[in-house]
This record gives C-alpha cells, sequence and structure tokens, in this order.
C-alpha cells in the first residue's frame, strides 16, 4: 500500500507559543522564533537550546541531497498523532522493537529506514517538550494580557522592565504550574534524547548492512541497546532536561537546598524570639525569611515552611 496514500490526511493540531504549527519538519525556524520571543526566555535559554539541538539533529535523518525527502511530512504528522499509542505499545515491548511499534501504528507500508521513523520519534517527544515550556511560559504572558490588553501591550513596548516584573509576579502566583511544566519538559526530552540515541545505533546498523552481509542484524541491535539503554544512558538522556524527578538532578538539588537554607534560618528565627519571649506569627516568620537573600518569594517561603511542619506558628 503505498503510504502517501494509506493514512488519512489530518492537519496537525498543535500551536507552541502561539504559532500554529503545520509541519514539524518545515516550521522549526518558526517555532523557534516564537519560543525566543517570550519575555522569561532568557532564563530558560539553555533548556530550550538542548531541545532544539535534538530537534535539529532528528529532523537531519530525513535529509537527502540538501532538501527534506518527499514523505517527512506525511511521517511526520502521523507519528505526532498516534505518539501516545506508541509511547504504551513501547512501554511493554522488548528493546529493539520501537521501529516494529511505530510501524505497527502507522497501519501502511513505507520504505522509510528504521533510523528515520525512530528519528521521528525522538523529533515528536522533542517538541513536546518544547510546547511544554514553551506554553507555560506564554500562558503567563496571556494571564497579563488578561488585565487589560491594550495597556499590558502598551507596557511591554514601552517598559520591558516592568512587563517582566508584572509576568514573575504571576509566576510567582502560579508556581505549581512552573514545577508541572518542567518536570514534564525534563521527562519528554530524556525520552527523545533516548530515542535520537536509538535511532543513531540504527542508522550505524543499517550502514554496516550496506557492506557487510550475513550477520544477524536483529541480535547486534539487541546487544547494543542492551548497553545503551543502561541506566547510566537513560540518566544521562533525563538529565539534558535540567529538571526532572530524579533527586540528583539539578532542579532537585536547588530546591533541597533552598528548603535545607529555609529550615536552618526559620530555626534561627523561631529560636531567637523563645530566647527573647517574644511570640511569632505564620505571616511575621515568613516576611523576615522573605528579606534574606537568596530564599525566594513569600509564597515558595511559606510552601517549603509547609513542607518543613513549620507553619502555622503557635
Amino acid at each position: 500500500m503505498d503510504f502517501e496514500r494509506g493514512i488519512e490526511t489530518e492537519e496537525l493540531e498543535l500551536e507552541i507559543a502561539g504559532f500554529d504549527v503545520t509541519c514539524l519538519v518545515r516550521d522549526q525556524d518558526d517555532v523557534e522564533a516564537a519560543v525566543r520571543s517570550l519575555v522569561l526566555f532568557p532564563q530558560f535559554n539553555e533548556h530550550f537550546n538542548d531541545a532544539f539541538d535534538l530537534i535539529n539533529a532528528a529532523t537531519s535523518f530525513w535529509l537527502e541531497d540538501g532538501s527534506y525527502a518527499p514523505c517527512a511530512e506525511s511521517v511526520t504528522r502521523t507519528l505526532y498523532r498516534v505518539r501516545d499509542a506508541i509511547s504504551e505499545h513501547a512501554s511493554y515491548a522488548e528493546a529493539g522493537s520501537l521501529p516494529r511499534v511505530i510501524r505497527g501504528l502507522l497501519r501502511a507500508s513505507h520504505s522509510a529506514a528504521d533510523s528515520q521513523l525512530v528519528a521521528t520519534y525522538a523529533l515528536v517527544l522533542g517538541t513536546q517538550a518544547v510546547e511544554t515550556l514553551a506554553n507555560w511560559l506564554f500562558d503567563l504572558e496571556l494571564t497579563a494580557y488578561g488585565i487589560d490588553a491594550d495597556l499590558i501591550e502598551q507596557l511591554k513596548h514601552d517598559s520591558p522592565r516592568q512587563y517582566l516584573a508584572l509576568i514573575e509576579k504571576e509566576r510567582d502566583r502560579s508556581s505549581g504550574n512552573e514545577i508541572r511544566a518542567r518536570e514534564d519538559f525534563a521527562t519528554l526530552l530524556g525520552e527523545a534524547n533516548q530515542a535520537l540515541l536509538m535511532a543513531s545505533l540504527y542508522r550505524q546498523v543499517e550502514q554496516m548492512d550496506v557492506f557487510k552481509k550475513g550477520f544477524n542484524t536483529s541480535s547486534l541491535m539487541h546487544r547494543i541497546l542492551d548497553n545503551a539503554l543502561s541506566t547510566k544512558a537513560t540518566r544521562r538522556g533525563q538529565e539534558a532536561g535540567k529538571g526532572n524527578r530524579d533527586p540528583s538532578s539539578k532542579i532537585q538539588t536547588d530546591t533541597m537546598d533552598r528548603r535545607a537554607r529555609i529550615k536552618a534560618a526559620a530555626g534561627q528565627t523561631i529560636n531567637g524570639r523563645k530566647i527573647e519571649m517574644r511570640s511569632l506569627t505564620d505571616a511575621e516568620l515568613t516576611n523576615i525569611l522573605s528579606k534574606r537573600e537568596g530564599l525566594g518569594t513569600k509564597k515558595t517561603i511559606r510552601e517549603h515552611l509547609t513542607a518543613l511542619g513549620l507553619r502555622p506558628l503557635k
């Protein structure tokens, strides 16, 4: 069956930072431009650069003589549509079976190499990672515009610093959304890095097949993947997101370090008041700690005090 006729042509329902994505391969420059225009982008520059580097590497698998293969758009669109099914099937399939899982869900025969299909899956995951982080940042700005669109637009152009401060204030009010966005970004980018590693291994084997016949490709791939997808390789891929659930990741390390400093500062303040035999309210403790450099906003401090069991004070 011809692949182009074997699937239904559907529009790509994807919006990143206000930009409607129609093709995962050809729209990447516009996506990157939209993301870079976000006011908080500089604070997440490294995160996004990691994702864009991965996306560019994944799309390169479709380059043929300096241009993308004609079927690249339809394949990427279809894999994006069935991405959840791929993840579900691959989660309980044996190592090295991802290309077979993808082909089964395409429901049409196709001449694309295994490396191209796996690289496309990495592209989809990487794009989802960008979508998750970028849309959280974009939504912060949308919320500000809900106050008074014309006024906020004027503020954005005439007083960039005040506009940034307004967005930061909204960010503090919805810190839970940031935690979820960063964790989801890290998880998706970690999985994308793992898939891209697999795609590179498949390409090496495909190139070996051209020059050397007679060996068991399946056996070779299983052996390579068993080594490549070790705990160390998985962690290396996940840490590319700079913020996953692994306790050794940077964001978790920073969070626990901040909590330890808040605990120490709170203990010092509480003990000082006990010595002075003066009462200390929850609000007073929060205000005192918020004036200390590096402990965060009042909201952040309250969340850590709650987790530490240090509020409300009696």
